[in-house]
């Protein structure tokens, strides 16, 4: 299938939306979980843990200028496109750990979706509701970022000469694994008790 490319060489986020539609126009629209495993690549985040600095930088790559501000305690993050300029901003408090992270996928499927529709792809039915498919973006995403991890972690304990110690080592591994994939799932939901105790919190005050 051959597409229209004027303007991806100047538009990264253009060009990956170019290149999904390529590669899945025939079963369309693809899995959230397949186009979060291909936007984890392109974007080149390869690590669950990565500085607010790494992820500007990455960011601007892509042409998308990612910002760190205050924000009201239910607003994590938004996201516009304005003559051909992005921006991201996310709240600088991460009230829960890893939410910078969901936060900027969330953030950055939302801006993909309005790309699709442009290009007459639109991947969320009328019916439905993008700020879910978002939500499960960034989940899938997370969970791209943090098998990641795991080869490097476990690599890293198989080092340990002693064998007591590479068994725990191989132990906390393991232990990451299973708490990185609960906050994954589970992020969104504390993300939300914490917001609703720091109004009430304020409504008392």
């Amino acid at each position: 299938m051959k597409l229209p490319t004027d303007g991806s060489e100047k538009d990264p986020i253009l060009g990956f939306c170019y290149a999904v539609i390529s590669r899945h126009a025939d079963k369309w629209p693809p899995k959230e979980e397949v186009l979060a495993e291909e936007f984890v690549n392109w974007l080149g985040v390869n690590s669950s843990f990565v500085r607010p600095d790494a992820l500007t930088e990455r960011c601007r790559s892509k042409g998308v200028k990612l910002s760190f501000v205050r924000l009201p305690a239910q607003l994590h993050g938004y996201n516009c496109s304005f003559y051909g300029k992005r921006e991201i901003v996310i709240c600088e408090e991460e009230t829960v750990p890893f939410s910078h992270m969901h936060t900027l996928f969330h953030e950055f499927r939302e801006m993909l979706e309005h790309v699709f529709v442009e290009l007459g792809y639109a991947t969320v039915k009328p019916e439905g509701f993008l700020e879910v498919h978002a939500e499960h973006f960034a989940m899938a995403a997370r969970i791209d970022t943090g098998m990641k991890d795991l080869p490097v972690f476990f690599e890293m304990a198989s080092s340990v000469e002693k064998k007591w110690a590479r068994y725990v080592s191989y132990a906390l591994v393991v232990i990451f694994g299973v708490f990185h994939l609960f906050s994954c799932i589970s992020l969104p939901q504390m993300e939300e008790m914490i917001s609703e105790a720091k109004c009430q919190r304020y409504v008392r005050t």
